[in-house]
């Protein structure tokens, strides 16, 4: 009884003693506040774009020529590292699939270690250890690094390809194969690479059980040769290490490595380029209760191009986060799926646009109506400064949230030095990014979103969604393709 009394008394002591809110606004008007009671409502206005002072990394060679990237973050007591190897995208041909088999199969075996011993090694120390076709990575506490870094040169230099481990997964990546030819998603992704790059560029091959098979050990120790070399590589160190302590370990375990001498022959391939006209593209999956839409195609974009940020704010704006124009259009509006996006991707030898989702069969067409009506306005309209507004506000927020990562800083360097960018990049990014206003958007669509020269990718059941589709190809004709790629005779 005497909390409760006490409660109530302290309630009417608070509600005398607080100024009702007609009392707020009229006091603030005496000072000459133009405060109101809807204040709240007003939207912020805009300030100068913040500078971001983004850390330099130490940067240094070993005495063989091999790079190094290094940023000191002593928060946690552990430390990162990754070898990346910069390589020429080559075609596989009949042995496509061997370039990640021969990636993974590094760490399966030494001259001086098992795979068993190897991952107990890395175990004991509660460290990772990963090795893909274009490196190795690995990570551990700081008194662990150099036992880390003993294995991971170890891994590097000495890997036996052991033909038991080998069949092991050969034997895994055909049971996977198995299973993507059963997901629709899967599905839409192999074929949409074939349909923007042709089979004859190394982004548009296809792993198949046939090439997997063709695929052997010599095949992959072939790739190790050839690859694997100092001349590629980089090594980034992210973590609780100082240059000074740094230096000597990586010196003693990479320092020794000596490129093999032989020459990497490689011919840029063709550069793909979007369809001279639109043409409706599709993969049969019988009894499929939902399509998969894809409309894609090549585009011209390099990392770190004049129009990067730009692209990226129209591309953000149009499917790449919660509040875009398609989410919305397609998951909010009409409720055809759970939701919709888009990606404008760059890369060094062609990029690609796509823009898709899942919807079901009833509502294919609709779909595909919706996302082309939504490519297209973003190409014939101006969008408005409030919405441009938040979209930047959205890629400003991610930019410095991926700060907190001590990586990032270290990718920051590696893209700087890889795609010759310039030094100050990223340092003006966020600048640059306030500067990008509504004209430049719809240029950007106007250059990169053409619906009018695309695949309209659909991976569904033909007997209950195709015979709507034709009016969509410039043609009216129907493309059938295989879960590989191969346009079948229909």
């Amino acid at each position: 009884m005497k909390k409760i009394l006490f409660a109530l008394t302290a309630l009417v002591f608070f509600s005398q003693c607080t100024p009702k809110t007609g009392e707020v606004i009229k006091k603030t008007e005496e000072v000459g506040s133009t405060l109101t009671e809807d204040f709240r409502a007003q939207v912020p206005k805009p300030g100068p774009a913040p500078v971001i002072e983004i850390g330099t990394p130490d940067e240094f060679k070993l005495t063989n020529g091999l790079k190094v990237i290094l940023v000191e973050n002593h928060k946690v007591p552990r430390v990162s590292i990754q070898l990346s190897l910069d390589l020429p995208s080559i075609r596989e041909k009949e042995f496509a699939g061997y370039i990640s088999l021969a990636g993974d199969m590094l760490s399966k075996g030494t001259d001086s270690r098992t795979k068993g011993e190897i991952d107990e090694a890395v175990d004991f120390m509660g460290a990772s250890l990963n090795t893909s076709s274009n490196g190795i990575s690995g990570a551990s506490l700081s008194k662990h690094f150099p036992s880390l870094l003993e294995i991971m040169a170890d891994v590097l230099y000495h890997p036996t390809f052991p033909k038991e481990e080998f069949e092991k997964l050969k034997t895994q990546t055909l049971s996977s194969l198995a299973q993507a030819k059963e997901d629709p998603n899967a599905i839409a992704s192999n074929v949409a690479q074939v349909l923007r790059y042709g089979k004859d560029h190394p982004y548009g091959e296809i792993v198949t059980e046939l090439s997997l098979e063709n695929v052997t050990v010599e095949k992959c120790k072939e790739y190790y040769d050839r690859f694997f070399q100092p001349e590629f590589g980089c090594l980034v160190v992210v973590g609780d290490i100082s240059k000074a302590e740094a230096q000597p370990l990586l010196e003693e375990h990479f320092g020794k490595w000596k490129s093999s001498g032989s020459v990497v022959e490689y011919k840029k391939p063709a550069t793909p380029v979007a369809p001279m006209e639109t043409s409706l593209d599709f993969v049969n999956k019988t009894d499929a209760v939902q399509s998969v839409i894809a409309v894609t195609y090549p585009v011209d974009l390099k990392p770190g191009a004049e129009d990067a940020i730009k692209s990226r704010v129209m591309n953000t704006l149009l499917g790449s986060f919660f509040q875009s124009r398609l989410n919305q259009n397609l998951r909010e509006t009409n409720g055809y799926t759970y939701g919709a996006r888009s990606r404008l991707s760059s890369d060094r030898l062609v990029g690609y646009f796509t823009a898709g989702a899942s919807v079901r069969n009833e509502v294919t067409d609709s779909s595909i109506v919706e996302m082309l009506f939504e490519l297209n306005r973003l190409r014939d309209e101006l969008v408005s400064q409030d919405e441009l507004d938040m979209v930047k506000n959205v890629i400003a927020g991610s930019f410095a949230r991926s700060l907190e990562n001590p990586g990032t800083v270290a990718s920051f360097a590696l893209n700087t030095v890889r795609y010759n960018l310039p030094a100050d990049y990223y340092n003006t990014y966020l600048e640059r990014l306030s500067k990008v206003n509504v004209a430049d958007v719809q240029a950007m669509a106007k250059k990169y979103i053409t619906p009018d020269r695309a695949h309209i990718l659909v991976v569904g059941d033909r007997k209950q969604v195709a015979d709507k589709l034709s009016g969509f190809s410039a043609n009216g004709k129907i493309n059938y393709y295989d879960v590989y790629g191969t346009k079948n005779a229909e």
